[in-house]
């Protein structure tokens, strides 16, 4: 069994009726595979991961398909019917939650008569200021898979905080270009996964 296969998928995805800014992109993949065999692919699944009802929307399945296929095709990969053979099987994953972040908020300012203002230490209980800011923080995970073997062959994790739709849908796609660019990794992308990968072998066997 390859490392890739052991591997859990956490706190899963992202989307769409929104996006956003404050993202966390990452990228794994089996350094053995030839991928720049791959012609077409097709998409066999769509799951979510916070049971919130979002892929109950058959409009919001198509904008996520849609936000896939766009990076997937400047890669030269084209989109079949499942009832036709396709070299990758695409399996998405989504999650949508609301988060409260709250931030203090320290002055240091001519006011205070070049006395502290006190707002920190045994004082702070008392004189802190806080800013609630409620969110939502969307992920978006992108599974590719031998359709023969079901072995997981490439996932992409895209995480971010969904405030503005328009900046947030900008900014994943940025993201996710920026993440399939290396599709399909050269022979130093693969070198340098194999090395990651034998590290994280080793850290997780002890």
């Amino acid at each position: 069994m390859t490392a890739m296969k052991t591997w859990c998928v956490q706190a899963f995805c992202m989307m769409l009726p929104a996006i956003a800014c404050a993202s966390d992109v990452q990228t794994d993949f089996d350094p053995s595979v030839d991928f720049a065999k791959f012609k077409t692919y097709s998409f066999v699944a769509g799951l979510e991961l916070s049971k919130t009802g979002l892929l109950s929307n058959p409009d919001v399945r198509e904008r996520i398909k849609n936000f896939i296929s766009g990076v997937m095709e400047t890669r030269g990969l084209m989109e079949v019917p499942r009832d036709q053979q396709y070299d990758l099987a695409v399996r998405y994953w989504v999650a949508r939650q609301e988060k409260t972040e709250e931030t203090a908020v320290f002055m240091d300012d001519p006011m205070w008569a070049g006395y502290p203002p006190y707002w920190s230490g045994v004082w702070a209980p008392y004189y802190t200021e806080y800013v609630v800011n409620n969110y939502v923080d969307g992920t978006l995970v992108i599974d590719l898979m031998n359709p023969a073997t079901k072995e997981l062959l490439w996932r992409t994790y895209l995480r971010q905080k969904i405030e503005d739709r328009t900046e947030a849908y900008i900014e994943a796609k940025k993201n996710l270009d920026k993440s399939f660019a290396q599709f399909p990794p050269d022979k130093s992308e693969k070198e340098k996964m194999q090395k990651e990968r034998a590290r994280l072998e080793r850290k997780y066997s002890k």
